[in-house]
């Protein structure tokens, strides 16, 4: 049942937000909200890949095709950017 937010009355005809896609957009805000801030290239190729995962995740129950085409491109950009990052990491550590 979906509710006005204020006064918890129902209200009619509101669409109702399929908890699945609920679920995964709160992973992802959850992800999100879990970057690392202290300059670590790993952590920060690691969140990247958390970040791609919870992009799949939801591209797996959005509804229109596009939709999903774009979160599946994200998570790709995001898995191939933490993998720059530790390539980069790598070249780094054997330059030492």
């Amino acid at each position: 049942m979906v509710h006005d937010g204020v006064d918890r009355v129902p209200v009619e005809g509101s669409p109702v937000v399929d908890p699945a896609l609920q679920q995964a957009l709160r992973l992802l805000r959850s992800v999100k909200a879990r970057k690392p801030s202290d300059g670590d290239a790993v952590a920060f190729a690691d969140w990247r890949e958390r970040v791609a995962g919870a992009l799949e995740a939801l591209a797996r129950v959005l509804e229109f095709e596009a939709d999903r085409d774009r979160a599946a491109a994200e998570a790709a950009a995001a898995r191939e950017q933490a993998a720059d990052v530790r390539r980069r990491g790598e070249i780094g550590v054997s330059e030492r």
